[in-house]
């Protein structure tokens, strides 16, 4: 039987990859004047963060699709009929979570009543991962399985928790396979894997790309003209902070720190990112990073750092961990920022976030979990363990968009005692 083409995005599925949480600004007084309105000082948030989709467009002209719709080609003739037919999603869905043995054990809300905790655990607490598992065998899940989920707040066993118990949920996963992709020559090498760029430039290392840029989600979300609408990690937002800048057009060396807000992204009327708002910035100092740039016309580039930057959106929170990253920025004359952020993305916290969306999240955005870990953990390109001789993150490249901002001097100078 030959399997369905995968139905377009679902109006669910769209709002869940682009989810957008209300936040507020910061008011401080006279006295707390914030940095950014200082000489030589210049900030930014970041209203969003994507993949960039430099490909060519008629490359995956059939995206993945996703692994509801693997699940419905193996069933029987006889079951494909019961379940044909956009209407029947849902029920075909509750019939896969029981086939494959799915399980959520809830650890809040009613259903929580009749949950098995282990000795000393105080329910009240985030479980750690040893206490999930525990959990999820207390709890009739399969030995040694249990991954927490939807915000700590579940113990999971599913394809998302567990790909690798459901590899044949990845069969004939599409990844991308064309010559052309979005990025930078991050190894300073040219082989034969490695992409064109859209401007001719050789040697592009984008991996990511090549695993995932069949997922219709981030298809559709890596399109610059549709992300740049959109915000992302709006209850975390980004800060990019320049300092010791004498011009903005041209100056050949500037401090260049990426903060985590430690305050949700306010928004104006239209809706979009409220500019000159006032952030503090979040005081985990694993969530700041420095590193020196030079702006030439206009076009902020830094030297390589590694990078964690916070990662929040409705039931995910998942911070990206991206070693040896670049930033290429351009200043625009109306205080915002625009660019791109290239390097590698470790696979765990890449994973992260995609496990965190829960079996339910994945058959929503049509993205298969057990494609996308595999085909990840397969083409990864950076960071080789010296013990596994395995590769822990894979090249990638994303872009984003900001306004002018301000941070809390306070906030600053408690940072710089920390580096």
């Amino acid at each position: 039987m030959t399997a369905r083409a995968p139905l377009p995005l679902t109006k669910a599925g769209r709002k869940l990859s682009l989810a957008l949480i209300a936040g507020g600004a910061v008011m401080l007084t006279a006295a707390d004047a914030p940095t950014g309105g200082e000489p030589g000082i210049h900030a930014f948030v970041l209203s969003n963060f994507f993949l960039v989709n430099g490909g060519e467009a008629d490359v995956c002209k059939i995206p993945d699709e996703g692994d509801l719709d693997r699940f419905y080609a193996t069933l029987s003739p006889e079951d494909q009929a019961k379940f044909a037919g956009p209407e029947k999603r849902q029920a075909l869905e509750i019939y896969m979570n029981e086939k494959m043995g799915f399980r959520r054990i809830f650890m809040w809300g009613e259903r929580s009543a009749d949950v098995k905790y282990p000795p000393g655990y105080d329910p009240k607490k985030t479980p750690t991962p040893e206490q999930a598992i525990a959990i999820g065998a207390l709890n009739g899940l399969p030995k040694g399985k249990g991954r927490l989920a939807f915000s700590n707040r579940e113990v999971v066993y599913s394809s998302c928790s567990d790909p690798q118990d459901f590899r044949h949920l990845a069969k004939n996963f599409r990844t991308y396979n064309g010559p052309v992709a979005a990025g930078i020559n991050l190894d300073e090498k040219v082989s034969k894997e490695d992409f064109t760029g859209p401007d001719g430039s050789k040697g592009v290392d984008n991996q990511l790309w090549r695993a995932v840029g069949c997922v219709q989600a981030f298809r559709v979300d890596s399109q610059r003209e549709i992300a740049s609408k959109d915000m992302i990690s709006m209850r975390a937002p980004t800060l990019i902070e320049l300092r010791g800048v004498d011009d903005m057009q041209n100056d050949p060396d500037v401090t260049v720190t990426v903060y985590a807000a430690a305050d949700p992204l306010p928004t104006d009327g239209r809706g979009e990112a409220l500019k000159s708002a006032t952030f503090s910035v979040d005081p985990d100092p694993r969530l700041r990073s420095t590193t020196r740039g030079r702006i030439e016309k206009g076009v902020l580039t830094t030297e390589p750092f590694d990078l964690l930057m916070n990662y929040k959106e409705q039931i995910v929170d998942a911070p990206r961990d991206i070693r040896g990253a670049r930033l290429r920025a351009t200043m625009k004359p109306d205080g915002s920022i625009e660019g791109n952020l290239y390097g590698y993305y470790t696979l765990d916290s890449y994973y992260s976030f995609i496990e965190q969306m829960t079996q339910n999240g994945s058959i929503l955005t049509q993205i298969s979990c057990p494609g996308v870990r595999q085909a990840i953990d397969r083409m990864a390109d950076g960071y080789r363990d010296p013990r596994t001789k395995r590769y822990t993150a894979i090249s990638s490249a994303h872009g984003f968009k900001g306004v002018r901002a301000f941070v809390a001097p306070q906030q600053t100078a408690q940072a710089d005692q920390t580096r």
